[in-house]
């Protein structure tokens, strides 16, 4: 009579044999078959994290404007700082996805008066 496993007995076992497929997995991607090629293309975990790009030094004097005059707008800081607005829009772009810089969702009258237009509204991040 065949005893029933117990659930700690079936996951120590699906443990196993994870570890034993992984290894095998590793074992095919080092290895180069009779083409000179290698058998699977590298695992996931074993390719190395390419670092951010990103110029932080960008960042330093919207950090100082926002630090010193509080949440503003992308246009709001490229006339303190006599900029491009676009060039500012990126930047504050990639201070968002580098997460110096928090944005929230704005509304603000249009220059001309007639109006409301939706826009960002930038802070440093907690």
């Amino acid at each position: 009579m065949r005893r029933n496993r117990t659930r700690l007995e079936q996951i120590s076992y699906e443990n196993t044999y994870a570890h034993c497929i992984l290894t095998l997995e590793k074992f095919y991607a080092k290895t180069k078959g009779r083409d000179g090629k290698k058998l699977r293309p590298p695992l996931p975990i074993d390719v190395k994290k390419i670092p951010s790009r990103t110029d932080t030094s960008a960042f330093k004097p919207i950090l100082t404007i926002l630090e010193r005059h509080g949440p503003m707008t992308s246009k709001d800081i490229a006339v303190l700082l006599k900029k491009n607005s676009h060039k500012i829009c990126g930047t504050m772009r990639h201070a968002v996805d580098a997460g110096y810089v928090t944005k929230k969702s704005h509304v603000r009258r249009r220059d001309a008066g007639e109006g409301y237009m939706d826009c960002w509204l930038y802070q440093i991040a907690s």
